[in-house]
């Protein structure tokens, strides 16, 4: 699948306000090439290394932001967004925001996964799950092996995020329950729900080719045919797809790996969404939002039941208190 690249020439300050734009436009993924970002890194040496190159160790206010759009009416519709957006900055803005021009070049997905082939290899989460591609084999004993491509989607196993989710799940007893997946990803979380027991699975995820990914990865993890549904949308906004997924539907269970703030604004639709009791396991949460993200459920008419972190990110698991039905 070839994809547009859309790289935006700005400075420090105003790859905030660029990753704004294209947060707007529900680009929740993007990269962002800072040289002080470098240099603070080298200086405070938070990050262990032996090696730079040299390319990179040349000073330059030069901060580039890129996000990867598809080539369907989606990707087009978030292209015109953006473009739109930083036109507007760059004329109405009044900061120094650097040059703020963009250029759009193509990428094909065939390169990006000779890439990360090299790094993805079968991967034990768990007590219970294998995570792994299809192109290797598993030799261990372990009965819960999921396949799973991510081409260009969240979601390997190998993200701390992602593992921690994985590790919740398999503590709850999902046979015959029907589970929420929200920023479905890859589908794994879904997947990893599915091969637990869960009677249905629904996947939800802003970025098309996520759904799709994740539906072709319930195929090929032989997950039978309606027991796991994807959508595309953005719940907060989407109105036909908030009543179809979360108002004409409920829940034991819902798995939300986002972030701290979608989260957030999310809790009063997971609370309304989930059956008496139920069970909403949450990540993608850096440790230092992890008290907010605590009192929020709380706010919300949540009661944690667990809640613990590796390497800087942390999962939550609470449970719907009260006797709302």
């Amino acid at each position: 699948m070839v994809f547009d690249e859309l790289t935006i020439h700005t400075n420090t300050p105003g790859a905030e306000v660029v990753g704004g734009v294209l947060a707007g436009a529900g680009i929740s993924c993007f990269v962002t090439e800072d040289f002080n970002d470098l240099k603070e890194i080298i200086r405070e040496k938070s990050i262990p290394f032996d090696y730079i190159e040299d390319d990179l160790l040349k000073e330059t206010d030069d901060v580039r932001v890129k996000a990867y759009l598809a080539r369907n009416e989606q990707g087009r519709l978030q292209k015109d967004e953006i473009c739109e957006g930083i036109r507007r900055l760059k004329e109405e803005s009044g900061l120094d925001l650097g040059p703020l021009d963009f250029e759009i070049s193509e990428v094909d997905e065939k390169d990006w996964a000779d890439n990360w082939k090299k790094f993805f290899h079968p991967l034990e989460i768990g007590t219970k799950f294998v995570v792994k591609p299809t192109w290797e084999t598993y030799e261990g004993d372990r009965k819960l092996v999921m396949e799973i491509d991510p081409a260009s989607s969240f979601g390997t196993g190998q993200h701390e995020t992602t593992a921690l989710c994985l590790e919740e799940l398999e503590k709850e007893s999902l046979d015959g329950k029907d589970l929420l997946d929200m920023g479905c990803g890859s589908g794994i979380l879904g997947i990893g729900a599915a091969l637990l027991g869960a009677k249905s699975v629904v996947g939800v995820d802003i970025e098309q080719t996520a759904a799709d990914t994740a539906a072709e990865n319930a195929a090929v993890n032989h997950i039978p045919n309606g027991v796991l549904q994807t959508f595309c949308g953005n719940i907060l906004t989407d109105e036909l797809l908030r009543k179809k997924v979360m108002e004409e539907r409920r829940y034991d269970f819902i798995a939300a790996n986002i972030v701290a703030d979608v989260i957030l604004a999310m809790l009063p639709l997971f609370r309304d969404a989930l059956k008496p009791g139920g069970t909403l396991i949450c990540s993608g949460i850096l440790s230092s939002r992890r008290e907010k993200v605590e009192s929020g459920l709380k706010e919300s008419g949540f009661d944690i039941v667990s809640a613990r972190e590796k390497n800087d990110w942390a999962v939550i698991t609470a449970r719907k208190g009260g006797d709302e039905s």
